[in-house]
């Protein structure tokens, strides 16, 4: 198997290349073992996915907790990904044709994921920075009521 990367030679000189890399010493590299071991990720991911987006959605945790709705998506996002992957195993064994549009989902999922991560951490960031600014509004009723208020602000202070 051909490995690129750095490679180091005796007199320090670093350079780009390609070296030769014999894999036969370690046969637990092969295509079938690491089919297994995503049978294994697939089986133990998609079902506790499901059960953490259960428990983050509920009701009573959504409401009082904010970080629950992104551990939520992040589980969604998580299952996105591993069915669709999981499909693509199966298209890898039997060709059929949705298995070109399974790397769209994959794609959508990989590049979220990050994106959810940093939206998380920016509210924690929010959250512990200022936490006596942080409220939590219930309800569009609130959110009218402190529009109207602004509003009313707004027309005091030109006047």
């Amino acid at each position: 198997m051909n490995v690129t990367g750095l490679i180091n030679d005796n007199n320090n000189n670093t350079f780009f290349g390609v070296e030769q890399y014999d894999d036969s010493e370690e046969p637990w590299l092969d295509k079938s073992t690491a089919d297994y071991m995503w049978y294994v990720v697939l089986a133990l991911g998609i079902p506790g996915n499901i059960l953490s987006a259960i428990v983050w959605l509920r009701r009573h945790v959504a409401s009082e907790n904010p970080s629950a709705i992104y551990l939520a998506a992040l589980a969604v996002n998580d299952l996105i990904f591993l069915i669709t992957f999981g499909g693509l195993l199966v298209c890898k064994h039997a060709y059929h044709v949705f298995c070109p549009y399974l790397f769209y989902p994959i794609v959508f999922a990989v590049c979220l994921e990050p994106l959810i991560v940093l939206g998380f951490s920016v509210v924690r960031f929010i959250a512990i920075r200022r936490p006596l600014q942080v409220c939590c509004m219930h309800g569009c009723k609130n959110v009218q009521k402190k529009i109207k208020n602004v509003k009313k602000r707004k027309k005091t202070l030109q006047n």
